[in-house]
């Protein structure tokens, strides 16, 4: 039997050799990698280590699994009514004409809230070419920017599951991160890092490279220009097509305040309930669904048929997250919390430092932004208790969120989806995508730390 270091050692090389070298799914590698600390490790008995991996799965599982496919849910109704493209459309005249690349990068933030960025990226790039065609010129410029956005919203913000992960993973651990919380200093913490990479280094590379794109990956000239010239009559409004997503959050942050507006206690369980993570994206899913139906005259069955590639979707996703949420449960029952703090006091390294660097590791390793958040979670948020942070530990989220947000590149299904539709190679990939995701990164854990300093919120 083993300590914790050899456990934590063997787990997360264990997760590299399956997913790099055999190719195993992220859940079966995870799942793996569970298993075998269980075994490894010298603090937990033989008998209870397969009840402890289906605990740690079932335990994230309650708290992410409605959420998770609620969210996919909300996606493909914005997807399929059109609201994502007038939502779209509303940052295009709120930038005004010749602005565009402001407006995709708006648009890319916002919409990689509620929905997964590859979906999201989906939706943009064929709006993003079409703004080529009518621009003619800066290119790279355009597309770097409706990446920009949803890249580090997908890390940041829930409800995409690294954060809800995360942050589920320390309230596991009694250390107080609310979801709402969360979405609020998600969104602070990424208002200057995508400046930095969205805005100014996406003008300084559109100035060093010029680029006459090729045809993207399942999208035709004639689609690009349906688009292009998309009537706004047939789109659902700007109020409609945002209260979907918009809604669920004023009901967490109402939730949140409710104590303090009144002491009826009738009235506050059901401020209470309606405000639970759940049952707030239930609700946002219910009038998601409802502006499909009005929106394209289907009938519900109808409507609920279009609903099954999402929810698998999402499945799979919530599949990989709770399995990574077992073996960071497997992790901490390992003693590494313990250990880690007793490490960052005598190498003099914050916990802040230690996660995001953690983070990157793992993210450099094996490519998935979401694999690398969970993993550190279940590394960091053990030992967060044992020492003296100075600051709320909803930062942590933040920087364990840009640590596995850089450094993408070819291993890293973001990398290839950004290559193939927006019809660059990959040197010109790693120029534009790996640099853009990498300087984000290192400018918001940088800007997390200024914020400790500044606005530390004890």
């Amino acid at each position: 039997m083993f300590g914790p270091l050899v456990c934590l050692i063997v787990g997360v090389g264990l997760i590299l050799f399956l997913i790099l070298y055999l190719r195993f799914h992220a859940f079966l590698a995870l799942i793996s990698a569970a298993l075998v600390v269980a075994l490894l490790s010298d603090r937990i008995p033989l008998a209870e280590a397969i009840p402890m991996v289906t605990a740690g799965f079932g335990g994230m599982m309650e708290k992410i699994g409605i959420l998770l496919i609620m969210a996919a849910i909300i996606g493909k109704c914005l997807m399929d009514s059109g609201a994502a493209d007038r939502i779209v459309r509303g940052f295009t005249r709120l930038f005004g004409a010749g602005r565009e690349n402001y407006s995709l990068l708006s648009s890319s933030f916002v919409l990689a809230i509620p929905v997964f960025f590859d979906t999201v990226f989906y939706l943009l790039a064929p709006l993003a070419r079409a703004v080529y065609t009518r621009r003619k010129k800066d290119y790279v410029m355009i597309v770097c920017a409706a990446a920009a956005g949803g890249a580090i919203t997908h890390a940041l913000v829930p409800p995409t599951p690294g954060p809800i992960a995360v942050a589920e993973k320390f309230q596991e651990m009694n250390v107080p991160v609310t979801i709402f919380m969360t979405m609020l200093v998600g969104v602070l913490a990424s208002i200057v890092p995508v400046f930095v990479g969205g805005v100014l280094y996406t003008n300084y590379i559109n100035r060093k490279m010029t680029v006459i794109p090729k045809a993207m990956l399942g999208v035709s000239q004639e689609e690009l220009e349906a688009i292009a010239s998309k009537s706004d009559s047939e789109l659902p409004n700007l109020f409609f097509s945002c209260l979907p997503f918009v809604l669920p959050v004023l009901l967490l942050a109402f939730s949140s305040i409710a104590a303090y507006i009144t002491h009826n206690e009738m009235l506050l369980v059901w401020i209470r309930f309606a405000g639970d993570k759940n049952v707030a994206f239930f609700i946002g899913a219910l009038i998601a669904i409802g502006l499909l139906i009005s929106q394209m005259k289907l009938s519900f069955d109808a409507a609920c048929e279009r609903l099954g590639p999402a929810i698998g979707s999402g499945a799979i996703i919530a599949f990989i997250t709770c399995a990574g949420g077992a073996f960071g449960s497997i992790l901490a029952q390992s003693g590494i919390g313990t250990y880690i703090a007793d490490a960052a006091k005598n190498w003099g390294l914050s916990l802040l430092v230690l996660a995001y660097l953690t983070s990157t590791l793992i993210r450099v390793a094996q490519g998935s932004a979401t694999v690398a958040m969970i993993t550190t979670a279940g590394i960091i948020a053990p030992s967060i208790g044992m020492v003296e942070l100075g600051f709320h530990p909803v930062y942590l989220v933040c920087v364990i969120g840009f640590g596995a947000s850089g450094f993408s590149w070819m291993n890293d299904s973001g990398f290839w989806i950004f290559s193939q539709l927006t019809g660059l190679n990959e040197t010109q990939t790693l120029k534009t995508w790996t640099a853009l995701l990498t300087i984000m990164s290192v400018t918001g854990f940088l800007w997390v730390w200024l914020l400790t300093r500044i606005l530390p919120l004890q």
